[in-house]
């Protein structure tokens, strides 16, 4: 008897070392057994690396952009100029996905133990069925993110902004129909509190003056694009949801593939936004414009647009290895680091008490989710 059972114990332990490698989920694990679909098996290595491709991602991202409107000298354009570039900083989040297509193909082409594709062409189907609707979301959260920055201080556009931490749990237990308990709940109200306290000490290179300001222009773009990154998030979970298979596992490559579809839809709406408003004309004088010159120009462009693909990665894959609440969570909860209070002080933007609570507040609301997630792995 003894003999007989020793080889399931190996397999067994064969696999739960495989797991995290391949940076896959399996569907079959708790879903099965707790028939709560709410429920998946989570891998702490892909997580951690989702929240460090988060943070690293729009940490570079927000310092760059500030350098970028900071080198232009922005309080010298007139008001006909107030909302330049809005379809460039669109067009900034999603250019560089051809950069994906490296692990993209590395993950597709290396082997498998059960000799099944990571992705199949069904996946492939209900992915291409569904980026048109995310790629356009991605457009409608870039160019209206960017134009509320450009009419309202960028403290309430902060503040406007964390609404999306209202929407995306109304959001995922509709189209989801995700479930909540008490420490999602709690994770929820500390993270909204972390970005309510970091928009009271928050700064922007391109926020406009006194004579510029518009709420009535501003804060409907700055709510518009909460809804729109809210509804991003839980139509990815939506994906992966309907891709889930209790015969297979599903493969981070998925992650990649909706990355790069969703971003070539959204890239060329948004180079037609370009073309539509004359951008292309202000792309050559804001080069000659630049204080560092045109080659810090070109580098300022280049690195937003890499540093925006490793952001997507890590916010979809928090979506793929978790939920869109998860991935909205960590999203907001990284601000205080992301806008400038440890990394790059800009506008004397010092480190302040809201800060410090703010800091206090995120590790309070990442704590939760994760005892959370803790307990639902141990039962």
């Amino acid at each position: 008897m003894a003999k007989n059972h020793q080889p399931f114990q190996t397999k067994a332990q064969e696999n739960f070392v495989h797991i995290p490698i391949n940076i896959e989920h399996d569907s079959t694990t708790l879903i099965d057994q707790t028939g709560n679909s709410n429920q998946k098996p989570n891998h702490w290595p892909t997580i951690i690396l989702c929240i460090i491709f988060v943070i690293t991602g729009q940490s570079i991202v927000k310092i760059l952009e500030n350098f970028y409107y900071d080198q232009l000298q922005r309080m010298d354009y007139n008001s006909n100029r107030q909302n330049n570039g809005v379809w460039t900083q669109s067009l900034l989040q999603t250019v560089g996905f051809p950069l994906l297509l490296i692990p993209f193909f590395i993950f597709t082409t290396k082997k498998h133990n059960n000799q099944q594709p990571p992705i199949t062409s069904s996946d492939r189907s209900t992915i291409l069925s569904f980026s048109g609707c995310i790629g356009m979301l991605l457009t409608g959260h870039g160019s209206l993110s960017g134009k509320g920055k450009l009419d309202i201080p960028f403290r309430v556009f902060t503040l406007i902004y964390t609404t999306q931490l209202f929407f995306t749990p109304v959001l995922a237990a509709f189209i989801n129909n995700i479930k909540f308990n008490r420490w999602i709940i709690i994770s929820l109200i500390l993270a909204i509190a972390t970005g309510t306290l970091t928009s009271f000490s928050s700064s922007f290179g391109g926020e406009p003056d006194k004579t510029e300001e518009s709420y009535a222009k501003g804060s409907w773009p700055a709510l518009l694009s909460g809804v729109y990154f809210s509804l991003i998030l839980c139509t990815i979970e939506n994906v992966f949801r309907r891709n889930e298979s209790t015969t297979r596992k599903q493969s981070f490559a998925s992650v990649f593939l909706v990355v790069i579809f969703s971003s070539l839809l959204a890239t060329v709406i948004s180079v037609m936004g370009l073309l539509i408003y004359g951008e292309q004309h202000d792309l050559k004088r804001e080069m000659n414009r630049f204080l560092k010159g045109k080659g810090a120009y070109v580098m300022t462009m280049v690195g937003q647009a890499v540093s925006w693909q490793i952001y997507w990665v890590g916010i979809v894959g928090l979506v793929f290895s978790v939920s869109s609440v998860l991935s909205n969570v960590i999203s907001v909860i990284t601000w205080p680091i992301v806008l400038k209070g440890v990394f790059f002080n800009f506008m004397d933007d010092e480190f302040d008490v809201f800060k410090g609570v703010a800091l206090i507040t995120a590790a309070l609301s990442a704590a939760a989710y994760f005892y959370r997630l803790h307990k639902e792995n141990r039962n």
